[in-house]
């Protein structure tokens, strides 16, 4: 997106106002044309000349996104049985297209209906078009056919090509159009909540061109596709490779559970490669008895009887979105610590019972949980009844988090027992236990078997054990005889160290410096061995954690050396914004914002940062500029929305625009409740409080010697 020079001069003042939906609502769906369900639903045209594409998709999940798969038929259901089948509208504009246009999803959907069993099919994707930034299928489907070429008729072909790979097709806001939601009163929720979304912590990220936010590794920019579709070879003859290859219609994902379920164990070793790596753990630091933190976590002087903290670091290191993504309430992400003696022995462990139970303590999760009124966590996908979220440990791109291990070691290990190891493994499945035993159950009852005798693509059982799949594990050693153990770490000590201060700007205020010492040493090190490009990265982190705790002349100090290392970054532009902003400097934050404004792309959360910072300048106009900017990338977005409507009211605009957009605002705004059903989790729900703490603590727990 070109981000336009930045002039103040408007001959009439607009709002920008969220699109409301029409004849699909809740869904943002339109059409164009007359498209039918029975045509959405029919592949096998496709498949005649495009063999590789539709022998891919076949193994996807877009294949099973109807009411042939049966976690979403359990969620669906449930959700048509408590709010009615026209408020279901609300998922089958992504997920249910061939129903959703015949108007079958106003009805009772039969298990012999065959536009239940089609899933996001060829002519969902390639029929679509006028894609918009709302999510909740904000696209408008074609209804035109698509014309079949003869064999050796170049006009023909063309046409072909025109009408079903038109240039939008390869752009994200395809995807966006989907994998964005929101919830609110017409999807039987009580106010407006935000959904699934993939496409804002991308949009955030460097992968579509955002520096802005941490001066990071160069990392190349990425898009949906050049994940998810990447190019593979063809080996069936298909018609639209190019020089052997194929853009793969796998898209793969997290779903391992589906390809075992299919028992395609081809699909799931594809999968599993997807997801190795995609996020680190490491054992990043030991907290000794004496309260001083060992960094990094070899070596550290450790015996028996000590009771010790382990810093276990997380990173997203390679996904474009948050890892995990998708609807994140159901995701089943944690970490695993195990406490091996020198003979391999377990001495203790932490999470060690998730795998079975879905609910150890001891276990760190990276999910997020949404509650009802009474506070408790929803598991099972019951979105009309969410209220409020009351904790989100899914990391954004390039995030970093810590969490913490309390472990006393046994007093009765001996000379021999030392050292000790310590490893973390990360581990994946694709659904939580909640989910997966209510998805079993509607898998079994009548309508589940009736489901998956009506077609044998549909015959999915849900009660197939979900796979377990290990993203990445890191071991330490401490304690005496620690260096003639191996080590293999997968990071160099000083980005480990440097890795280790990061994540504690996440945590709240009063722990934020103790990331200080972290990065100190990392400077230390890259100061004599790292690259320019090193220092400016760890000497600009501190910078960060300097301006979060309100040190404006240290962060811009800190700034300014990093500024030698790398020259005009935006991130440093950015950063000197953000450390005057925080102490309210808003001048000073407006003029820094605007020098990282050429690189903002398509972050509105810059945009937000902007506007808030001109308008309390006073630079109505200014702020009215970014505002609309970002609302361009972010229709509900409530801060903008509240800015646009102060701006306006400001500039003295017409009466019923301003009333407009204060209401556009009050439809968006945190509802009373949010703040009393979040104190009623931490009050009721045991653990919840802990868990609202980004930086929280786990009990290792001591096995049986």
């Amino acid at each position: 997106m070109a981000t336009p020079a930045p002039v103040w001069a408007f001959v009439a003042y607009q709002a920008l106002l969220p699109r409301a939906g029409s004849t699909f609502a809740p869904s943002l769906l339109e059409v164009e044309g007359n498209p039918r369900g029975s045509d959405i639903v029919e592949v096998e045209t496709c498949a005649g000349c495009h063999a590789d594409v539709v022998s891919q998709w076949r193994s996807s999940s877009h294949a099973f996104a109807s009411f042939n798969n049966p976690v979403y038929r359990a969620v669906v259901d449930q959700f048509r049985t408590e709010v009615g089948a026209e408020k279901s509208r609300f998922c089958g504009g992504c997920h249910d297209l061939a129903l959703m246009v015949d108007g079958a999803m106003d009805e009772a959907i039969p298990p012999s209906d065959s536009r239940a069993h089609a899933g996001i099919t060829c002519r969902t994707c390639h029929s679509a078009g006028h894609f918009r930034p709302d999510g909740n299928a904000s696209f408008t489907l074609k209804g035109s056919p698509i014309p079949i070429p003869p064999k050796g008729d170049a006009a023909a072909l063309l046409a072909h090509k025109e009408r079903a790979a038109p240039p939008d097709l390869r752009s994200e806001e395809l995807c966006a159009s989907c994998h964005r939601a929101f919830l609110d009163r017409s999807t039987g929720n009580t106010h407006h909540l935000i959904g699934q979304d993939d496409v804002t912590p991308w949009q955030r990220s460097p992968y579509a061109g955002c520096e802005l936010h941490l001066l990071d590794e160069e990392l190349p920019q990425q898009d949906c596709r050049g994940c998810h579709m990447p190019m593979e070879e063809s080996i069936l003859g298909d018609q639209a490779a190019t020089n052997g290859k194929i853009a793969s219609h796998r898209f793969l994902g997290g779903h391992t559970w589906l390809a075992a379920m299919r028992d395609d164990k081809s699909t799931l070793e594809r999968t599993r490669a997807f997801l190795k790596g995609a996020a680190s753990v490491d054992v990043a630091a030991v907290v000794l008895p004496n309260g001083t933190r060992h960094i990094p976590a070899d070596g550290a002087n450790v015996g028996p009887g000590d009771r010790v903290r382990f810093d276990v670091v997380i990173r997203n290191r390679r996904v474009g979105h948050r890892f995990p993504g998708g609807v994140m309430d159901a995701q089943d992400t944690w970490v695993e610590l195990v406490v091996r003696d020198r003979g391999g022995r377990v001495v203790a462990e932490a999470g060690g019972d998730h795998e079975n139970s879905g609910d150890d303590p001891t276990a760190h999760v990276l999910r997020s949980a949404m509650v009802g009124e009474d506070g408790v966590p929803l598991w099972e996908r019951q979105t009309n009844r969410f209220r409020a979220g009351v904790f989100n440990h899914t990391l954004a791109p390039r995030e970093t988090a810590v969490v913490q291990f309390d472990l006393t070691l046994p007093s009765n290990l001996t000379d021999h027992d030392l050292p000790i190891s310590i490893t973390a493994n990360l581990r994946h499945r694709t659904r939580n236990l909640h989910l997966a035993e209510l998805s079993c159950e509607a898998s079994e009852n009548t309508r589940g078997k009736a489901f998956r005798s009506q077609h044998a693509k549909s015959d999915l059982n849900a009660c197939t054990p979900q796979p377990v799949t290990e993203i990445s594990s890191s071991t330490v050693w401490v304690g005496s005889g620690w260096e003639s153990e191996p080590t293999d770490h997968l990071l160099p000590t000083w980005q480990r160290v440097y890795e280790h201060g990061l994540a504690w700007l996440r945590a709240l205020q009063e722990r934020i410096d103790e990331g200080r010492p972290s990065l100190l040493l990392a400077l230390d090190m890259v100061e004599q061995t790292g690259s320019y490009h090193e220092r400016a990265m760890v000497l600009s982190a501190l910078g960060m954690l300097a301006a979060k705790e309100g040190r404006t002349e240290e962060a811009l100090a800190w700034l300014g050396r990093a500024e030698v290392y790398a020259p005009n970054h935006p991130a440093l532009a950015y950063l000197r914004g953000f450390a005057n902003a925080e102490v309210w400097r808003w001048e000073e934050a407006a003029k820094h914002y605007e020098q990282a404004l050429p690189a903002a792309g398509y972050d509105d959360r810059f945009f937000m940062e902007l506007a808030l910072a001109r308008g309390s300048s006073g630079d109505e106009v200014g702020a009215l500029w970014a505002a609309q900017m970002g609302l361009s990338i972010q229709p509900r977005d409530a801060d903008m929305l509240r800015i646009q409507a102060l701006s306006l009211r400001g500039l003295g605009a017409n009466v019923a625009l301003a009333a407009a957009a204060e209401q556009a605002y009050s439809n968006v705004l945190v509802a009373d409740m949010v703040p009393v059903v979040r104190a009623r989790c931490s009050a009721k729900v045991e653990g919840c409080a802990e868990e609202r703490n980004p930086a929280h603590q786990h009990s290792v727990r001591p096995s049986n010697r």
